[in-house]
């Protein structure tokens, strides 16, 4: 870049010998006019090459000013955490944090291993609840039941006992009725003794089914005693 800006010079600086010269042997002043315009943009675009170099180096310039600073606080900064380490019981205080960690971390492990035990004693407990409700809804159960079966029990007796005094009362009734049958079968043999002297030799014992101790009879003893007075009269 610099030769080149050495040539631009020296070529302005020709350009301005022969220019003199042209002055003194004056020529056509039109002469060489598209070479001034071409020189004279040369160097405007030399001046505007300058005048970004400059604020380049003025961007560079800040650049490098932020950098030291920032190398400078980066020292200071090291320097200062040199002299804490080295002056303060950063080191202890951290070894003592160390410590309590380790400690919290104990602590954390039988804090959970409690809880576990907590769980599972929670669980047990709550088994122990549902065994004893369990329990209750069968014992109300089995009393119900108890109950249903007394008063099944009681109508059943109610019913045997009614049951039992029907039949009472019907085998009374048919013991009556055949009480009547051989009561008035004696009667009859009674009539029949008086009008003819004599009663049938056989009675059937089992007329109607009836014992003979099932029998009894039911009738007036006046007549059996007017019955023999008469035959003693006789």
């Amino acid at each position: 870049m610099l030769s080149s800006l050495k040539e631009k010079i020296l070529n302005v600086t020709l350009f301005n010998t022969e220019e003199q010269q042209i002055k003194r042997n004056p020529v056509n002043i039109n002469a060489g006019a598209e070479l001034l315009a071409h020189f004279q943009n040369q160097w405007e675009d030399l001046h505007e090459l300058n005048e970004k170099n400059a604020a380049e180096a003025a961007k560079a310039a800040g650049e490098i000013e932020k950098i030291t600073k920032f190398v400078n606080d980066n020292k200071m900064n090291i320097a200062l955490i040199n002299h804490i380490l080295s002056n303060s019981n950063l080191i202890k205080n951290i070894d003592k944090c160390t410590d309590t960690i380790q400690d919290l971390y104990g602590l954390s492990e039988n804090l959970e291993k409690q809880l576990v035990e907590l769980e599972v004693l929670i669980d047990q407990t709550n088994f122990e609840k549902l065994k004893n409700r369990h329990r209750y809804h069968l014992e109300q159960y089995e009393k119900r039941k108890e109950e249903s079966f007394e008063k099944y029990k009681t109508e059943l007796e109610k019913k045997h006992l009614k049951k039992v005094e029907e039949y009472e009362a019907s085998k009374k009734a048919l013991m009556q009725e055949r009480q009547q049958v051989f009561q008035d079968a004696f009667k009859t043999d009674i009539e029949m003794y008086k009008n003819l002297g004599t009663v049938p030799s056989k009675i059937n014992s089992n007329q109607n089914g009836a014992l003979l101790e099932e029998i009894q009879l039911d009738f007036d003893q006046s007549e059996l005693d007017q019955f023999f007075n008469d035959e003693e009269n006789k």
